[in-house]
């Protein structure tokens, strides 16, 4: 997207309007002054020298801004700064590129597959199966990658997870495609807010087998699990699975997007995704087998074909564009693991097939030849898009008195072993609920220990908290250890904070 150099823009926003003045020319001379142009706090902080140097033609060398430029800058900094949406976020219907994609790797929704293109799934499903364990295209392999066998390497609730997830779907979409026959198959997505599809519940995609022993909790013979299927539905529509996917969908910064770290509110794109897991169960909560449970990869799809939907919604589908959604001064380390290079590897997919890293998967269409086919509109709700916890003082607000945030937080993770649930309760009936997907031996886990302490939010109408008394539950999914509910003082004894809700423009 490119300015207009004769018209002036009266109120610019940096997602529509300043971070689109910078060329990539610009970009690299003052990276090496250490000044990077496409981070907001970046050039908030040298807005005046910007100014100063544009406006005296000095900057840029040899291709001096119009004076339309100029003045947009310039109102961009007499109106403090604001950050404001991407044009495609300004509607409330919000569409993915509708254009017809040149990829050739075009993921469907699993429900909308023609019978020859099931058929030649379920050959793909069931011949990576029948491998020997031993081999790098078995799923028993491709599905160890995620936890155990040991070594362990997934990433969860961390900067990663979305680009790690997206090239581990890209692996085992290339195992599947070493099947005689399916070398042009490609994995189909789940819609989860929509219900569980009849063909996940067939042979070869309703359980899988332990060829061998993986741990010795899960040996040769284990049969994967699920919840049953009315509860897994009952379960999506408990924890707001739609409600979070909406609401993330809505966020401008790639910590909202995420949410959970950086002190975001932990109820949009990991809340949806650990909220999954625990509904679907027990397999899929239980981190050390999740992705041996073939459920897994038509989830795992929906969740990459939506982080691609949120960059396209927010241009940000090349490097220059996500490091613009990202706060390198409250989130650096997200801004760190695409601008350093040693901190990029998404092991163990960098060094071995299909040798690709943070930076290289940004563009799933363009570099990894990988889209979705997704024709439906996704219809944002206004309270979602335009409410938050807080805001800068320099940014208009009103605050929204119908709706409220409940913050449970302080919760020690590491003293639970596994996954849990945690549920807001009035009067003694659950009112809401969330989830936390993560290792039995979440002390061994470098993630979980660098985020021990996590919150959950729950965004409820405000007459829903009113005139009762609430209650906070926490329920671990294996009720061995202390049954139906995790005694609070074992897990460092979180507190409740509340907020009322602001509204922005």
């Amino acid at each position: 997207m490119s300015q207009s150099k004769t018209t002036p823009v009266a109120d610019p926003t940096w997602y529509s309007d300043i971070r689109y003045l910078f060329t990539q020319t610009d970009i690299d001379h003052m990276k090496s002054q250490s000044i990077d142009l496409t981070s907001y706090t970046d050039v908030v902080a040298i807005a005046e020298n910007i100014y100063g140097q544009v406006a005296t033609d000095n900057m840029p060398p040899g291709n001096p801004w119009s004076q339309a430029w100029k003045t947009t800058f310039l109102n961009w900094m007499k109106h403090d700064y604001p950050k404001g949406q991407p044009p495609s976020l300004r509607t409330t219907e919000l569409l993915t590129d509708v254009e017809e994609s040149s990829a050739t790797r075009k993921r469907k929704e699993i429900t909308t597959l023609s019978s020859t293109e099931l058929d030649t799934l379920k050959k793909a499903f069931s011949g990576i199966m029948a491998k020997n364990p031993s081999d790098s295209n078995s799923y028993f392999v491709q599905a160890g990658y995620h936890w155990l066998p040991v070594p362990t390497y997934c990433e969860h609730h961390a900067p990663a997870y979305n680009p790690w997830h997206r090239v581990y779907l890209l692996s085992f979409e290339n195992a599947l495609r070493s099947i005689p026959g399916c070398e042009n198959v490609t994995l189909p997505y789940w819609d989860i807010t929509t219900p569980f599809p009849e063909v996940l519940k067939t042979a070869p995609f309703d359980s899988y087998t332990l060829p061998q022993d993986i741990s010795e909790e899960f040996k040769a013979g284990y049969v994967t699990q699920r919840n049953s299927y009315p509860e897994i539905q009952k379960n999506l529509k408990d924890f707001g699975v739609t409600e979070d996917i909406n609401r993330a969908l809505t966020k401008t910064d790639w910590e909202d997007f995420h949410g959970f770290w950086s002190d975001a509110s932990h109820n949009t794109i990991i809340a949806a995704h650990d909220s999954g897991h625990n509904s679907i169960g027990p397999t899929m909560a239980n981190q050390s087998v999740a992705a041996f449970d073939p459920i897994f990869w038509f989830f795992h799809a929906n969740w990459d074909r939506l982080f691609w939907k949120w960059q396209t919604l927010l241009d940000a589908t090349s490097l220059n564009g996500l490091l613009s959604t990202i706060n390198k001064s409250t989130d650096p380390v997200s801004y760190q693991i695409f601008t350093i290079p040693a901190l990029q590897n998404l092991t163990p997919f960098t060094s071995n097939p299909p040798k690709l890293n943070t930076v290289s998967i940004i563009d799933s269409k363009g570099s990894l030849d990988v889209d979705y086919e997704d024709p439906v509109t996704f219809t944002a709700m206004e309270f979602l898009a335009k409410t938050q916890r807080s805001t800068a003082a320099s940014h208009k607000f009103s605050v929204h008195t119908d709706h409220v945030n409940v913050r449970v937080q302080g919760l020690n993770r590491l003293k639970i072993p596994g996954s849990f649930n945690v549920h807001l309760l009035k009067n003694g009936k659950r009112i809401a609920s969330r989830a936390l997907f993560q290792p039995v031996e979440a002390e061994k886990c470098e993630n979980c220990v660098s985020n021990a302490i996590v919150h959950f939010d729950f965004e409820l109408p405000l007459e829903t908290v009113l005139n009762g008394e609430l209650e906070v539950v926490v329920e671990p999914i294996d009720k061995s250890f202390v049954g139906d509910r995790f005694p609070h003082k074992l897990m460092g004894n979180p507190t409740i904070d509340i907020h009322l809700l602001l509204k922005t423009e």
